[in-house]
């Protein structure tokens, strides 16, 4: 039995690419559907920042996480531009699924709350046939979780001798999975309380991601760009951001016509541009050819 039925790790559906740029990011199978479905890898990639993280996402830790990943594997270009979109669809499939669980919840919670009136009526009433309201919300079988207990207990405890018997049955129930109705209960506040934190964080990070400075995050975590800075001459880094992006996806661009990753090229640029260099020593030749662009 799980106390809210719902799993702390955000799910992985599966994204519509719609998009041209989308279908050439590298794609992560789905489990189950790997001949027909995939989704990119950089949304895995987004959803495990805002899963660790509990939604809040700020520039620092985002550097440190892609740093991390990129240890292991270098992104390409085409990741680093699409991260912001698929954080935000991260942060937006958590929301989803947390306004899902509170949904889920206020419909438990309203189940509860008209077993509680007619029992609280029927007890005020005529207290013998409480018994027979009890019976009815058992034939009934109400649900078990931590939403419905925490409600019905919080609608009956204290208000008389005669409204303990469908607690009573209620802890009976809970006994045969190993739970106690003060563990739902406290369970359903350690809930709500996390549900508060995750959406306040969420709406946190979508504010903050929408004022990060994407242009220069690129460039910081770019591999790519890291190589091309060792420009014999130092010209490259002397460029401003546009023609040093022209640079970058230039070597995307030899990459996806070649076998070689895109950092790869990049690095068999510098060495071709080193060469001439070594050439041009005491040549007086122009250095235009020792740089990276040529």
């Amino acid at each position: 039995m799980s106390f809210s039925g719902e799993p702390s790790r955000i799910s992985l559906p599966i994204l519509p690419v719609c998009a041209a740029n989308s279908r050439e990011l590298p794609c992560l199978a789905a489990a189950g559907n790997i001949a027909t479905h995939c989704h990119p890898r950089v949304y895995d990639i987004a959803l495990e920042i805002v899963t660790h993280s509990d939604s809040r996402v700020d520039g620092d830790s985002l550097r440190r996480f892609v740093a991390a990943y990129q240890r292991v594997t270098p992104l390409q270009l085409g990741e680093l531009w699409a991260i912001p979109i698929m954080l935000r669809l991260a942060v937006i499939e958590n929301l989803r699924r947390v306004a899902v669980r509170i949904a889920a919840g206020w419909s438990a919670r309203n189940l509860a709350d008209s077993w509680a009136d007619q029992m609280r009526e029927v007890a005020e009433k005529d207290p013998k046939s409480l018994i027979l309201v009890v019976a009815d919300m058992a034939r009934s079988n109400p649900p078990m979780i931590s939403t419905f207990v925490a409600e019905l207990a919080r609608r009956l405890q204290g208000r008389g001798p005669a409204l303990a018997l469908p607690l009573t049955w209620i802890a009976q129930r809970l006994s045969e999975s190993g739970f106690t109705i003060e563990q739902l209960v406290q369970s359903e506040n350690q809930q709500q309380a996390a549900d508060q934190v995750t959406i306040s964080n969420s709406i946190g990070s979508l504010r903050a991601l929408g004022a990060l400075n994407w242009r220069d995050f690129v460039e910081s975590m770019s591999a790519v760009e890291q190589v091309l800075q060792q420009d014999p001459y130092g010209v490259y880094g002397q460029m401003d951001f546009a023609t040093r992006d022209r640079y970058r996806h230039a070597v995307e661009a030899i990459a996806k016509r070649s076998t070689l990753s895109e950092v790869a090229v990049a690095q068999l640029v510098v060495t071709l541009a080193r060469g001439v260099a070594v050439e041009n020593l005491g040549r007086r030749l122009s250095e235009s050819s020792s740089h990276v662009g040529y």
